[in-house]
């Protein structure tokens, strides 16, 4: 059995993703990826170079599955392998972004070929689902289910006694708004209200972030922790009562699944993604993406909620031991690669 992986390995989400096909399937994935760089003109030639590589394979003995992340890049590249059958793996609620412009004009060509051409399409959520069939897929090749999250790597321990504490581990990018979250720190130390919170992370936004927290004089509420390996973030979820993502644009998120099986009260952007999973001011809270007030707000409405949040922590953990079980949850997929390579 010969299986290739089409993504970017590194990420935290393909290595659970392979790990749990490996796992389950019993063979050792062999993997492709482009590689990385900031210089836009290099990133195409070395687009050119892989998409060569793989039309190589096209001389040899074909693989009997590929599994590709992101339908309009590594998806459409699948098509170009030579194998028996094709997995396409949607990331956000749409792989077409930005949706405008002739970026988006020519992404929404590529992920409605790639779905056109894929033996199975994934989607981590319901809310995937509709980029998928408005891009022509057909709704019985359409697969959901999260890959889940590692239970036994979360305590979801008694957090009553903490000092008021939240964790953000999205990357320090524009689109995840670390800014906002700095800014709601702020009004609330303004009204005297004070929280200490844990950033996790790296990215281009984190000179920025650090030059908002020294003007507002906030080092010592605002840590940026920098990268944390991914066996040692259950560690300083721990320590933290609350999460707070706010997003301008959402998949399914696997950082919110883990927020929850922890027993962090989550504070999200109102998204769709999201509102398929919390309910505003039952199980956390919603707040309107790039809306510093309507955050700082919403953190101190949840600092006061004392039995509404500890009955939520239990509901989320409940949730996410029934439906987003890592185990339970990749042997399903797998079941189904393997349904799916037998039906040649």
């Amino acid at each position: 059995m010969r299986i290739l992986f089409l993504g970017e390995t590194y990420r935290a989400d393909a290595i659970s993703w392979m790990k749990g096909v490996e796992a389950n399937l019993g063979v050792k994935l062999e993997t492709r990826e482009l590689p990385k760089g900031n210089s836009r003109v290099l990133r195409m030639i070395a687009a050119f170079g892989f998409f060569g590589k793989l039309l190589l394979t096209r001389f040899s003995k074909p693989y009997d599955l590929v599994l590709a992340e992101r339908a309009t890049s590594y998806g459409f590249f699948a098509l170009f392998v030579h194998t028996k059958k094709r997995v396409v793996a949607q990331q956000g609620i749409t792989d077409v972004y930005p949706e405008g412009g002739f970026s988006g004009f020519y992404k929404s060509f590529l992920q409605r070929f790639a779905y056109k051409k894929a033996d199975l399409v994934h989607a981590w959520g319901n809310v995937m689902t509709y980029a998928m069939l408005e891009s022509g897929a057909s709704p019985y090749k359409i697969m959901v289910l999260p890959k889940g999250i590692d239970l036994s790597r979360y305590r979801c321990p008694d957090k009553k006694d903490l000092s008021p504490s939240f964790i953000v581990t999205r990357s320090l990018y524009d689109l995840y708004r670390h800014i906002d979250i700095v800014e709601a720190v702020k009004i609330l130390q303004d009204r005297y209200i004070y929280i200490k919170g844990y950033m996790v992370g790296d990215g281009p936004e984190k000179p920025e972030v650090q030059s908002l927290i020294h003007k507002y004089q906030l080092q010592d509420r605002l840590i940026l922790k920098g990268h944390v390996p991914n066996d040692q973030l259950p560690e300083l979820m721990d320590l933290c009562r609350y999460y707070i993502a706010v997003p301008t644009t959402e998949g399914v998120s696997s950082s919110l699944f883990e927020a929850m099986a922890s027993g962090c009260y989550p504070i999200v952007t109102d998204l769709p993604a999201n509102q398929a999973f919390i309910k505003n001011g039952k199980n956390g809270h919603l707040v309107a993406p790039c809306q510093p007030t309507e955050l700082a707000d919403a953190i101190e409405s949840v600092l006061k909620g004392g039995n509404q949040v500890d009955e939520a922590l239990e509901e989320n953990r409940r949730y996410i031991e029934l439906h987003v079980d890592y185990k339970k949850n990749m042997k399903i997929i797998s079941d189904k690669y393997r349904t799916l390579m037998q039906n040649n």
